[in-house]
């Protein structure tokens, strides 16, 4: 069922935050562990049956010339034309330093920008997810000392205008930004956790 595998989705988002930040065994240096480790996660609740897990999809090669590849399908099995897209991103520190703030900003609109795009012009996707972790605190602190364009603060809530006509979008699709595992400045563990956004 839909409801199931939605639920599914938001159960492991938030099982792989609690055990990364409770254990210090358990690293995450990059988006690709982070979409490994939620795919192992989510094949978890299944007991390894009845879902169908798929990485790095060729999905948007009729809209991107350069980034082509969807993140993570997944379906249940008895369910094959009821399948779900989701993006990560995974921004973080370096030894060279920050990661490109204001270009991750628009990758992020970008990336719920294409899941609706799929939503929309893809028959068998029923559902989008964007999930995204950081280590940097200028992703969820608002600020004015920066191009806005494309915020990601706490609570600022967005829509995809910007995007309607290169993506030949029917709807705006208006979502917010709810951080998790922060104070106002600063992350409380390891990571801040968006919630989940669904399209």
């Amino acid at each position: 069922m839909q409801e199931e595998l939605s639920s599914n989705i938001e159960i492991a988002w938030i099982n792989i935050q609690n055990e990364i930040e409770n254990s210090d065994a358990i690293l995450i240096s990059s988006e690709k562990t982070l979409v490994f480790k939620f795919a192992m996660e989510l094949a978890k609740l299944y007991n390894c049956k009845n879902i169908a897990i798929d990485f790095e999809v060729k999905l948007y090669e009729d809209i991107d010339g350069s980034d082509k590849y969807l993140d993570l399908l997944v379906y249940e099995l008895e369910k094959p034309s009821e399948k779900y897209a989701i993006e990560f991103k995974a921004p973080m520190k370096s030894a060279s330093g920050n990661s490109n703030q204001t270009d991750t900003r628009k990758k992020i609109h970008k990336d719920i920008a294409r899941l609706s795009y799929l939503k929309e012009q893809h028959r068998d996707i029923s559902n989008g997810y964007f999930l995204m972790i950081t280590d940097e605190k200028p992703y969820f602190k608002s600020s004015t000392n920066r191009d806005n364009t494309f915020d990601t603060a706490n609570n600022v809530e967005a829509d995809l205008k910007l995007f309607k006509e290169d993506y030949q979008l029917k709807n705006d699709y208006n979502f917010k930004f709810i951080w998790n595992n922060t104070n106002k400045n600063s992350i409380k563990g390891k990571f801040a956790w968006l919630k989940h956004i669904k399209v």
